[in-house]
C-alpha cells in the first residue's frame, strides 16, 4: 500500500514540475543539436556531438561566427590574428573575431582556444550576436551581468542554463534559444529570420524551423494569457495501461474534477482539490483466474498550506509537499506565484516540435531526455517522500495537444509513455501508456474550492505500516 502511494505522489510532483518548468543537470539537448546541424550552425566533432563535455573557446568562436552569419566570409578571407595557440580549424573564426574587434584573446599572443568556455563567456557571445553591446558608454550590459541580462531577454532560462556546470549540451540549447529570439534592432522576428534574410543560412533548410518558431510564438501568447487565470476548474478523463512484454496487465481509468486557486503571495498557500472516481481492471490471465478483477473507488485529494491530503477506500493520509522545495531541488530558487505566471510558457529548448492543426489545435512534443533528468532529481530529493525504491523510471514520450477557441485554451490532452525497469515492485520491465484529456470548465471567481472539515484527522504518510 505504501509503495502505491509513493507512485501516486511521484506522478503528482512530475505534473507540477512540467507545468512550471524546471532546470536539470546533465540534460540532453540532442534535438537542438540536430536542428542546428541541419541548418549548418553546428558540426559536432569526430566522435559525434560530444554534448557531455565542456566547450572550448575555439568551439565557441566558431559558433559565434556562424550565428553572426559570417562563416563564409571568415573561411574565404581567413583573417590573421596575433595568437599562436589557435588550431588550424579554428583559425578562420578566431581571425574574423579579432579582425572585427570582438575578441582580444587572453594575452597578446594567446587566445587559449583549447581552454574551457564558461557560461558567462558564451552568454556574452550570444548577446552580441543579437546586437547588444557590452562595451562603450552606451553598453546594454556588462560581462559581469551577462547571464542576468540574457535571462531578461529570454535567451537564458531555467532549462537551458545550469549554474553548476556548462557543457556543449548547454551551448546548443542556448544557441537554439537565441535563434528564436528577436535581435535588438527589431527588424526581424528572430535571429534565424535575420540570418536567412542575409543569405547566411539556406532558406529551404531553415523553413521548417522558422515555421516552428512562428507557431511557438503564437502559442506562447495564448498560453501566457491563459496562465493569468489563478482560479481554474477542469474535468479530467484519464486512461492508463500497464503492460509487461507487450501483454496488458492492468488498465486504470479515472474521471475527476479538479479545482485550483493559486496564491500569488505564497505558492505553498495555493489550494487544490481532486474529486472523482477510478476503475482498475486486472487482466484475468495475469491473475490466473476465470474473469478480470475490476475495482472501482472514489478518489479525493487536496492540497492546502503545503500539505497534500488523499483519501482512498476510507484511508486518509497526509504528506508535507512544498512547491517551493521541489523547485529548489530542480534548480529554480526563490519561486513565488508571480514568477510562475511570468514564466508559464515552456522554454523552447524543452520543445522537440510544435505544430498547429487547421482546427486551431497546437500539438507539442517534448524532449524526453530533459524530462527524465528532471524526474530523476525529484526522485532523489533528500528528506522528501517522493521515492520509488529501486525502480528506474524512463519517460519515452510526452505529447500534448491544446485546443483553442477565440484565442482561449479550451482543452488540453496528453499522451505519455513511461518505462519502468525491474525493481522491488516487479521482476519484469513494464511500460505505462497514459492518455489524459482536460476540459476547462471554469476560470475566475466562479471557481470555489471546498475543503473537508476533518483534515486534522488524516494520518501522516510516514506512519503508514509497510506491507
Amino acid at each position: 500500500m505504501k509503495k502505491m502511494y509513493k507512485s501516486f505522489i511521484a506522478g503528482a510532483v512530475l505534473t507540477t514540475v512540467l507545468a512550471m518548468g524546471a532546470s536539470a543537470n546533465n540534460v540532453s539537448f540532442t534535438h537542438c543539436a540536430d536542428t542546428l546541424n541541419k541548418i549548418g550552425l553546428f558540426n559536432g566533432t569526430d566522435s559525434g556531438y560530444a554534448l557531455e563535455r565542456e566547450p572550448t573557446r575555439g568551439e565557441a568562436a566558431a559558433m559565434l561566427v556562424r550565428l553572426l552569419g559570417k562563416e563564409t566570409e571568415a573561411v574565404e578571407k581567413n583573417y590573421k590574428s596575433p595568437f599562436t595557440d589557435v588550431p588550424n580549424w579554428a583559425a578562420p573564426y578566431v581571425g574574423w573575431l579579432y579582425e572585427n574587434g570582438l575578441t582580444k584573446g587572453t594575452s597578446e599572443t594567446n587566445y587559449s582556444a583549447n581552454s574551457s568556455c564558461t557560461a558567462q563567456m558564451y552568454t556574452t557571445f550570444l548577446m552580441r550576436t543579437l546586437g547588444y553591446s557590452d562595451t562603450g558608454d552606451s553598453a546594454d550590459f556588462t560581462y559581469n551581468n551577462a547571464i542576468e541580462f540574457a535571462e531578461k531577454k529570454g535567451v537564458v532560462d531555467a532549462v537551458n542554463y545550469n549554474p553548476d556546470s556548462f557543457l556543449r549540451d548547454n551551448v546548443v540549447a542556448m544557441s537554439f534559444t537565441a535563434l528564436s529570439t528577436q535581435p535588438k534592432n527589431g527588424q526581424h522576428d528572430n535571429l534565424l529570420d535575420k540570418l536567412v534574410a542575409e543569405g547566411a543560412i539556406d532558406a529551404n533548410k531553415a523553413k521548417p524551423v522558422q515555421d516552428m518558431f512562428d507557431v511557438y510564438d503564437e502559442y506562447s501568447k495564448i498560453a501566457q494569457e491563459f496562465s493569468k487565470n489563478t482560479k481554474m476548474e477542469m474535468d479530467i478523463d484519464m486512461n492508463m495501461k500497464l503492460s509487461a512484454s507487450n501483454v496488458q496487465m492492468m488498465e486504470t481509468t479515472a474521471k475527476v474534477n479538479t479545482k485550483q486557486e493559486i496564491n500569488m503571495e505564497d505558492i505553498d498557500k495555493t489550494k487544490m482539490s481532486v474529486e472523482g472516481t477510478t476503475k482498475v481492471k486486472l487482466n484475468k490471465e495475469i491473475a490466473e483466474i476465470d474473469e478480470d478483477i475490476i475495482v472501482e473507488s472514489a478518489v479525493k485529494a487536496y492540497f492546502k498550506d503545503g500539505v497534500y491530503y488523499a483519501e482512498t477506500d476510507g484511508l486518509k493520509i497526509k504528506v508535507p509537499l512544498s512547491f517551493k522545495d521541489i523547485t529548489d531541488v530542480v534548480g529554480v530558487t526563490g519561486l513565488d506565484a508571480n514568477s510562475v505566471m511570468q514564466t508559464a510558457n515552456e522554454p523552447i529548448s524543452l520543445v522537440k516540435n510544435i505544430t498547429k492543426s487547421s482546427d486551431g489545435t497546437y500539438n507539442i512534443s517534448y524532449a524526453d531526455g530533459i524530462i527524465n533528468n528532471i524526474m530523476d532529481e525529484i526522485l532523489e530529493m533528500n528528506g522528501q517522500s517522493v521515492e520509488i525504491d529501486d525502480i528506474k523510471i524512463s519517460i519515452d514520450k510526452i505529447d500534448i495537444s491544446i485546443k483553442t477557441q477565440d484565442g482561449n485554451i479550451k482543452s488540453i490532452s496528453s499522451d505519455m509513455l513511461v518505462h519502468l525497469g525491474q525493481g522491488s515492485i516487479s521482476s519484469q520491465e513494464l511500460t505505462m501508456d497514459t492518455k489524459m484529456n482536460c476540459e476547462i470548465v471554469n476560470v475566475g471567481d466562479n471557481v470555489v474550492i471546498t475543503m473537508p472539515t476533518d483534515l486534522d484527522s488524516y494520518i501522516e504518510f510516514s506512519e503508514l505500516p509497510v506491507n
